[in-house]
């Protein structure tokens, strides 16, 4: 490990301990509130849920959102994800947002570099396991893997219709598709699920 990540850790549990020096456990939001809203977007830390209407947690510990949201790269849930939400946490509306700047766009620029990394780090048989795994050929498999894309507003569509496919997914699931454009913070209507049309 290296030095760097053990003063992350370090910064981690000693931000932690302060935070808990100035909450009140009480209000903290221990009991599960019922939501029937999720909101998947990108892992993204320039990604700000408050810019979406989803209220921070307080100072002290008090969260007042019923939101669930999903993180993942380029806004794009794993089934497991969609299963938990819509069949256990109840959830009946998703925003699916997607940004400008995507690092699943760079994926797709760079397919070549995470091609090479892959290659350099992985044990020989591993590498080898992996890349027999994809479709031939191997960057064209990588690239369908990643689920890497040009436009986000192209792919914030496609998504909307891949997970209205799943048959999982119950037909009153409301679907809506956006993009968040990371220099003005303006969501652009793509997929407006209450009538399944462009916006």
């Amino acid at each position: 490990m290296s030095q760097s990540e053990d003063c992350w850790l370090d910064q981690l549990l000693s931000r932690n301990a302060a935070f808990r020096e100035g909450l009140d456990p009480r209000r903290l939001p221990v009991t599960r509130t019922p939501g029937r809203f999720g909101l998947i977007t990108c892992m993204d830390p320039r990604i700000n849920p408050a810019a979406l209407g989803i209220a921070p947690f307080g100072a002290g510990g008090a969260g007042t959102s019923s939101v669930r949201i999903i993180r993942t790269i380029g806004a794009m849930a794993e089934d497991r994800s969609l299963i938990v939400a819509i069949h256990l946490a109840g959830v009946r509306e998703f925003a699916i947002v997607m940004h400008t700047d995507c690092g699943n766009c760079l994926a797709k620029a760079k397919i070549g570099t995470i091609a090479d990394s892959l290659r350099e780090t992985m044990a020989p048989q591993d590498h080898a396991t992996f890349q027999e795994s994809l479709a031939a050929p191997y960057r064209r498999g990588l690239l369908d893997f990643l689920k890497a894309f040009d436009d986000p507003y192209q792919a914030v569509a496609q998504e909307v219709a891949t997970i209205r496919a799943k048959a999982f997914v119950p037909h009153d699931v409301i679907l809506h598709g956006l993009v968040y454009d990371l220099a003005t913070a303006k969501l652009d209507l793509v997929v407006d699920g209450y009538n399944g049309s462009a916006g």
